[in-house]
């Protein structure tokens, strides 16, 4: 019988340990199969197609983390809805220790058909490198390996699950005299802008707080994510708030010129650093769940369900 695990193991322990002694450390590996075992699997990792992982994650902490990812074939582009499994290793002096993890990844496509990623739930349980052993089954049912290594941080840049949100004095329509001066969105929900974040925690009531902007977005997904946050505002707006923070302070100067543009003091105290980004917040303050990029009306309706219990 096959044995999927042992030939995981083997080819992503072969990688990972190849990949950092070319970073100039050690290695010290397992041999979890006998040599024969080895030798095939060694074998068919260097006849499967050359695989690259583009991780799309930021934010890494000790911790529970939703990790997304992108997997790319040499000559052909990314892999889309591939089955995928992701195993977690730590990196030390002395080699490799794992497999921590093992877990099957979810393919997330974005808004079009444009594009995805692959949903990892991982839990990393120190601080510091570790590396991902990433198997794709292919549509022959043959297996193709990749790798990449992540840093670990003790605490998370943004808040935390089960952290207070921060109270931000963001600004609002109050203070502006036209919504353009508060979003690059061509077609706003005056209610998204109408409270600041700490007003909306005031009134003890769950919150979704979004942050991109549609007109500027890296990864032209922020447009498509505001538009998920409406769609699910109009089922849940009695029940709780929904926000919307550009990530610019002065969206209508820029005009096409982004080195006119100002980064929104509240990414700042909210500690990001790429878009977009989108938390669900429940009635007593607490985050609840956060997604870095985009995230589909599925994931962020669960988000929404488990804080309006």
């Amino acid at each position: 019988m096959f044995n999927f695990r042992r030939t995981f193991l083997t080819i992503s322990l072969t990688l990972l340990s190849l990949a950092f002694a070319a970073c100039g450390g050690s290695s010290t590996e397992p041999d979890p199969t006998p040599a024969a075992n080895v030798e095939a699997s060694a074998s068919s990792a260097s006849e499967a197609p050359q695989l690259a992982v583009a991780l799309a994650s930021t934010d890494l902490a000790v911790g529970e983390n939703r990790v997304s990812f992108g997997v790319i074939q040499q000559g052909t582009g990314p892999i889309k809805n591939a089955e995928v499994q992701v195993q977690t290793f730590v990196i030390t002096d002395a080699g490799l220790d794992g497999p921590k993890q093992t877990v099957t990844a979810s393919f997330r496509e974005w808004p079009g058909g444009s594009g995805g990623v692959y949903i990892a739930q991982l839990s990393f349980d120190q601080a510091g490198e570790w590396g991902l052993g990433i198997l794709l089954t292919q549509s022959n049912g043959s297996l193709a390996p990749a790798t990449t290594r992540v840093q670990v941080q003790e605490q998370s840049l943004t808040p935390a699950i089960g952290a207070f949100a921060i109270r931000s004095e963001n600004k609002t329509s109050k203070d502006v005299s036209d919504l353009e001066e508060l979003t690059t969105d061509t077609d706003p929900d005056p209610n998204m802008y109408s409270i600041t974040i700490a007003e909306a925690l005031d009134q003890n009531k769950p919150l979704l707080v979004t942050f991109s902007t549609p007109a500027y977005c890296q990864s032209a997904t922020c447009g498509p994510q505001l538009g998920v946050v409406k769609d699910l505002k109009s089922s849940h707006s009695s029940d709780m708030n929904f926000l919307h923070i550009e990530v610019y302070d002065n969206p209508d100067e820029i005009q096409g010129d982004l080195t006119r543009g100002k980064i929104s003091p509240t990414l700042t105290e909210w500690g990001l650093r790429t878009e977009p980004w989108t938390f669900v917040v429940d009635a007593e303050g607490l985050v609840q769940a956060k997604f870095e990029g985009f995230v589909g009306p599925e994931d962020l309706e669960l988000a929404i369900q488990a804080v309006l219990q």
